[in-house]
């Protein structure tokens, strides 16, 4: 299964890595990137439509119908020939995740890095800024902060970024010290007994 899921994962990259060179050749990134979002909004503001586009009773062709009726006139030429590729190859049903990839690419492309920080409490906008600035200084990129309180930290953050996590909460702390105090206290009762 988890086979299945990283040969998924891989499939959204590689139609996400030729949008993004398409793009680049084409000197349109940005544009393309605006309307990259505003159809991964659309899709998830809209279940029914991502539901249509992904149902196998309608053909390829069906679908392709659809997606010129939706989205030509609204989209480049370049975002809706991708769309009817990703559609002829049978993979429109991963739409959501190549857009997602998409976005992911262009990221690292900007040197932008999204930072998942857990807090017991919303931090205000100028702490907020100055450990976004932090970690930014630290990975040398700019860190988009998303804060996620939760209200089992006694105070300290945890920080992850993509699959890292950073424990920096006071409880973590405090059972560091805590392991240190009976590390030290065993070796001190161990050089106790070896004098007697």
């Amino acid at each position: 299964m988890a086979n299945a899921t990283e040969q998924l994962g891989a499939v959204q990259q590689v139609y996400a890595r030729a949008l993004i060179e398409l793009a680049q050749e084409s000197g349109t990134i940005d544009e393309v990137a605006d309307e990259v979002q505003q159809v991964r909004t659309l899709l998830s503001q809209e279940p029914a439509l991502d539901a249509l586009l992904s149902s196998r009773v309608l053909s390829i062709s069906e679908r392709a119908q659809s997606i010129d009726t939706i989205f030509k006139g609204c989209v480049s030429d370049l975002v809706l020939r991708f769309l009817q590729v990703v559609n002829a190859k049978n993979r429109i049903d991963v739409l959501g995740g190549i857009l997602r990839s998409f976005e992911q690419h262009l990221d690292e492309l900007r040197g932008i890095v999204e930072v998942d920080a857990f807090v017991a409490h919303r931090l205000p906008d100028d702490p907020a800024a100055q450990v976004s600035k932090h970690i930014g200084d630290a990975l040398g990129k700019t860190v988009v902060l998303h804060q996620c309180v939760d209200p089992n930290l006694i105070g300290g953050l945890k920080i992850r970024v993509g699959d890292q996590l950073i424990d920096g909460s006071v409880a973590t702390q405090l059972g560091i010290i805590k392991e240190q105090l009976i590390a030290a206290g065993r070796q001190s009762a161990r050089e106790a007994a070896r004098a007697l």
